[in-house]
């Protein structure tokens, strides 16, 4: 006699098939309900126009010779950077953007330590492509840089 067809295996088999791809489907629709579209620039066409005079300020750091290396410590970054004498111990502003979750972004205003370093602090436990802007606070120049973290050996950033 033959068993029922609950019994057998393949029913089951075939019918486990779609069943996961309707799981996977919920699964997919969660998480794009979830979580928020983040847009990396909000205006693009204000970004392009901006593009000329970003150029001039990585000219201007590259004509003044500055340049930095970034390495990893413990629970924070730190910016060794080369500045003219004029323009030592200024304060520098630190942006540190994610390439796509705009709400991980750090931005900070940082001074020099006594040995002329610039620490500043981020959860370093972030992995992944992140965008590292190195401005003073005239904004006479800017260094930029992409970065992959958590950073296996000093970075060097300058300006090319």
């Amino acid at each position: 006699m033959i068993a029922p067809w609950y019994k057998q295996f393949w029913p089951w088999f075939l019918i486990a098939l779609p069943g996961a791809a309707v799981i996977a489907s919920f699964a997919t629709l969660y998480l794009a309900i979830s979580s928020p579209n983040d847009m990396v620039v909000e205006s693009y066409y204000k970004k392009g126009k901006g593009i000329n005079s970003d150029l001039s300020l990585m000219e201007n750091a590259r004509q003044l010779g500055i340049n930095a290396k970034v390495r990893a410590e413990r629970d924070h970054l730190v910016l060794n950077i080369t500045l003219p004498e004029a323009q030592r111990a200024q304060p520098l502003s630190i942006q540190l953007a994610h390439r796509t979750q705009a709400g991980k972004d750090y931005q900070a205003m940082v001074t020099a330590d006594a040995n002329g370093e610039y620490r500043f602090a981020h959860d370093l436990s972030d992995q992944g492509r992140w965008y590292l802007q190195i401005m003073p606070v005239d904004k006479s120049w800017r260094l930029e840089e992409s970065l992959v973290l958590p950073l296996g050996i000093e970075e060097v950033i300058d300006g090319k």
